[in-house]
Parts: C-alpha cells; structure tokens; sequence
C-alpha cells in the first residue's frame, strides 16, 4: 500500500506541475524533455552506475524499454496537443479513461480476480471519472478532432500494460535492479526522441530555450521518476486491476480538490457528485 500512496503522491504532483507551468509561461515541451534526462540519470543512480551498456543491451527487456521511451514523450506529446485542439476536459478523462485497458487485461492476461464487488467498483470508477471531469456543453470538440483523444487513450492503456508485462515476464517480483534499469533506460529513450524535435525547435522555429523551463524539466524529472519506479514496485506486490483504478481514481480525485482549494477552480454540483463515486469506487475494488 505504501508504494500506491508514493506514486498516488508523485502522479498527483506531475499535474499540479503542469497547472503552475502554465501560470508561469514555462515552455512545456522543453520540460518535457529535460525531465526524461533528469530522471534517466536520477534512476542509473540510484542503483549507483551498476548497470553497463552491454547488460542493457542483452537483457530481455531492452525492446520493451525502447517502445516504453516512446510511448511516454508521445503520450506527454499527444496529451498536450489534445488539450489544445479537443479540450483540457475531455483529454483528462480520456487519459483515466485509459484504465480499462489495463484492468481487462490484468483479468484476461495476468488471472486476476474478477468478483462482483471489483467489477462494481470499475463501473462506478468509469462512472467517477465521467462526473468528477464533465464540464459544459460548450466545451465539447468537433468530431474531426476525436482521434487526438482517442490517442492519448491508447498510449496511456499501452503504457501501463507495458510496464505489467515488463515486470511480470522479464523482471519479477525481487530483482531491483533490473527494474530500476529498466525505467532509467525507457527515460533515457524519451530524451534522445525529444532532441531532435528540441534541436528543429531552437534552430528552425527560433524557440530560445529558457532558464526557468529547465528547472521546471528537472523537479518534473524527479516527480516523472518516483510515479514510475513506485507504480513499478506497486505493480509487482498488487494486482494491476487493484492497483492501476486505485492509482487513477485517487489522482483524479486529489487533483480535483486540489484545483478547488489552491488553484480556486469551480466545481459544480456534478463534479462533486463524482469525486464521492470516486471515494466508493476506491473502496469497492480494494475490497475486492
């Protein structure tokens, strides 16, 4: 449980990053791509350098560590650019939405149990995210631009039954080392995919890299690191369908009522509807 409660921590912590980015015109895209760095060398560190470029290369999960990279700067990519073209709303549940994937294959794939108190408290979880994220009619995108959403609904499924897979097949339950390399090794693969887009940015587009943007790149690299070394080492002691709707329902609910208090967001009487299904959701698949 203390892994769930680190990573619920770090998630949490990435989102509220982006809001404050935003107040404070930080390039996004430049902390992106610092933030994969940062937490490739935070992670080789970590295990003190005891890794050598030949060990990686000839582990098991060195293919799944490259299609990892990608997927996390292409899911950070698309999320951005489906905030900007559908809307902030429907990208955001588009994302938690993404916990269908993981939780059917957790069942289907890794003989997790399926009683009628967990598949009860998915449906209301499904139900939570709806109602907690539901803004008004206005806000709703054009159909042209669905697949952005779409999109970032599959990278954000893929990734988690990625690192599943990754940590069942190849890794285990005990080896940390060969975990912790893993994940330093996915990040590392997402930086050297940003600088070239980085690099076209800079000298093609004239997008001056700024200070601010990358401190921003190395508190969110550290955040970036401990979401996915604790959803790791969750991964490894609970079932996925535990805890990856747990994970999602919790960030989902914090950073609403965060948003409330802090960032003095508005929440209507549909939104608070939802963060209380979301609370009986929680209970409901953990008892289950």
């Amino acid at each position: 449980m203390i892994y769930l409660l680190f990573a619920i921590a770090a998630s949490t912590l990435i989102l509220v990053s982006f809001k404050v980015f935003e107040r404070l015109g930080i390039d996004s895209f430049t902390a992106i791509t610092v933030n994969y760095i940062i937490g490739a060398l935070f992670g080789f560190n970590y295990i003190n350098w005891n890794v050598s470029a030949a060990g990686i290369l000839s582990s098991d999960w060195f293919p799944l560590s490259a299609l990892t990279g990608v997927i996390l700067i292409s899911g950070f990519v698309l999320f951005s650019l489906s905030a900007q073209k559908a809307g902030v709303a429907i990208t955001a549940i588009s994302s938690r939405m993404a916990v269908i994937i993981s939780v059917i294959l957790g069942i289907l794939i890794f003989g997790d149990s399926a009683g009628i108190v967990k598949i009860s408290g998915i449906c209301l979880a499904i139900l939570a995210f709806y109602l907690t994220l539901k803004k008004g009619k206005n806000e709703r995108p054009p159909l042209s631009i669905m697949l952005l959403p779409l999109a970032v609904f599959l990278f954000m499924g893929l990734n988690d039954v990625i690192l599943k897979v990754t940590q069942y097949y190849f890794i285990g339950n005990s080896n940390e080392n060969e975990m912790v390399s893993y994940a330093a090794t996915s990040f590392l693969f997402g930086f050297l995919l940003g600088i070239p887009v980085a690099g076209y940015r800079y000298f093609v587009k004239h997008q001056p890299v700024k200070i601010k943007a990358l401190g921003a790149g190395i508190i969110l690299g550290l955040l970036n690191w401990f979401s996915t070394y604790y959803l790791l080492k969750g991964l490894a002691v609970m079932e996925v369908s535990v805890f990856i709707p747990l994970l999602n329902i919790s960030v989902v609910t914090i950073s609403s009522l965060i948003g409330f208090f802090i960032f003095r967001e508005k929440l209507s009487l549909i939104n608070r509807i939802g963060i209380a299904t979301a609370i009986i959701a929680i209970i409901f698949i953990a008892r289950g």
